[in-house]
């Protein structure tokens, strides 16, 4: 019996005012129609919303992850990219000693998943051009530019690297960015004083080459030397030359060979045995 009421009272309702009823769907639904975009969001893979209220500002403690989001028309809804990004660039840096070199390198960073509220609300949207880059050059010309061309020339750019993203880490960090990396590609310096570089370092090895070949021949030397001490102990206490002790050595070894010989013995002390074949050939 309730249930009937309540339907004869719609029915009656809705022939009263079937015209007002049938204009306010028709404009619900425009607004909708019209609103779509800015009601509905979606944010999708790699992507963090941050929405920002008219009334109350920046939401700091709402993280608006991947999917669809309904927000009231009057809110904005702004999407952050949270994958690693890289960026190539090229800088000219002035030298301690008043010289420009060309450096080319490359970053690659981040931002931190929960402090991208605060990375809108601070830096913007624009925060990699605004922020990460003029940092990261900063720190470049810093790093680099203490370094006279001739060290830059030598010296290792994983050296120079690690001391250009310690120097970055912080100051990313505490704007909720992580930088991944830096890398130098390429440091190009003045051809004037690369080639000058270029001739000093090769003297520098000809010069370390001479010192060797100087080495070597002091150690043979001194080889020689002790060579000759030890011949001339020898003689002392033996009491006879080397040569003729070596000949007999020689002479020793042959007479244990199959082959048949003939050995004569010199004359005198200073004579050396003399080898014949069978067939009297010396």
């Amino acid at each position: 019996m309730a249930l009937q009421t309540l339907k004869k009272k719609i029915t009656t309702l809705w022939d009263k005012h079937t015209i007002g009823i049938t204009v306010s769907l028709l404009i619900l639904a425009f607004l909708i129609a019209f609103f779509w975009n800015s009601i509905v969001i979606s944010i999708y893979p790699g992507q963090q919303g941050v929405r920002w209220s008219r009334f109350t500002g920046t939401q700091i403690n709402e993280i608006n992850r991947e999917g669809l989001h309904l927000i009231w028309p009057w809110d904005v809804m702004y999407t952050y990219n949270t994958r690693v990004q890289t960026s190539n660039s090229s800088l000219q840096i002035l030298t301690t000693e008043g010289l420009t070199i060309t450096v080319d390198y490359a970053f690659r960073f981040y931002p931190i998943r929960d402090g991208i509220p605060t990375i809108h609300k601070t830096l913007g949207e624009n925060y990699a051009q605004t922020f990460v880059d003029p940092e990261v050059k900063a720190a470049s010309m810093s790093v680099i530019g203490n370094y006279p061309p001739e060290q830059l020339y030598r010296i290792s750019t994983l050296v120079i690297q690690a001391s250009i993203k310690y120097y970055l880490n912080k100051k990313m960090l505490a704007r909720n960015i992580v930088l991944e990396d830096y890398l130098i590609k390429r440091i190009i310096l003045p051809e004037p004083v690369a080639a000058s570089i270029e001739r000093k370092m090769v003297s520098d090895q000809l010069s370390q080459e001479y010192d060797y070949r100087l080495s070597i021949e002091k150690k043979e030397r001194r080889r020689k030397s002790i060579e000759a001490q030890g011949i001339k102990s020898f003689e002392t206490i033996a009491g006879i030359p080397i040569l003729k002790w070596k000949g007999l050595e020689v002479t020793q070894e042959l007479a244990k060979s199959p082959n048949s010989k003939i050995i004569i013995m010199g004359n005198g002390d200073k004579g050396l045995p003399l080898l014949l074949n069978a067939d009297g050939k010396p």
